[in-house]
């Protein structure tokens, strides 16, 4: 077995038996500055991507995220991804 990293954008047209997503959090995806610069439309284009990422999974998809991460040295709460619901 091997395991094949790629962004979302790579993954158009692939498909795994398994699949993980992590670092579902709201500023990481949907990214903060997708969403600043183009608003609803950033949004809307974040979403389809989390479709893309999810649908390329054959068998299971494990979407994750984490309650704090550490940015720059500080740690910080993290809410998870509206797109998990």
């Amino acid at each position: 077995a091997k395991v094949t990293i790629m962004t979302l954008h790579g993954a158009k047209g692939l498909e795994f038996p398994a699949v993980f997503l992590p670092g579902w959090e709201d500023g990481l995806f949907p990214s903060q500055r997708s969403m600043d610069e183009s608003g609803l439309k950033g949004l809307e284009e974040e979403r389809r991507l989390a479709y893309v990422g999810i649908t390329r999974a054959e068998e299971i998809c494990t979407i994750s995220f984490a309650g704090n991460r550490q940015v720059y040295g500080q740690w910080q709460s993290q809410v998870p991804s509206r797109f998990i619901d």
